[in-house]
């Protein structure tokens, strides 16, 4: 099981974008009789999202502190509001890619992992 740690207070709201692709499941063998066998590797929801959010500045450093700190650099999975401002658990695959449009804001873009164990 996955630890589960919260979303800052001050991080609140949804994603600017969100792009998400289902996660295949099936497991393919060709066997020797030429018939292709198939099976479920797990049933639970599965799906990977790419998303990206435009911070205030003043934010940087709880953002940060919310992937390094509590999600353990992505060890930890996190709650995250989806388009539809639902909460949800997600794991962070990676670092946030961090870019700078403005001086004042700065946008942050993750790639997020839910699994069928959430």
């Amino acid at each position: 099981m996955v630890d589960i740690v919260a979303r800052p207070s001050e991080l609140h709201g949804c994603w600017k974008t969100w792009n998400e692709d289902p996660v295949d499941v099936i497991l393919r063998t060709d066997m020797d009789s030429g018939a292709l066998h198939t099976r479920r590797r797990f049933t639970g929801r599965s799906r990977v999202v790419q998303a990206s959010v435009v911070i205030g500045a003043e934010l940087y450093n709880a953002f940060m502190d919310w992937f390094n700190v509590d999600q353990q650099q992505g060890a930890a999975a996190t709650y995250v509001v989806n388009p539809q401002g639902v909460e949800e658990v997600f794991q962070w695959t990676a670092p946030p890619k961090i870019s700078w449009p403005d001086p004042k804001a700065f946008q942050a873009t993750v790639i997020m992992y839910q699994g069928a164990w959430f």
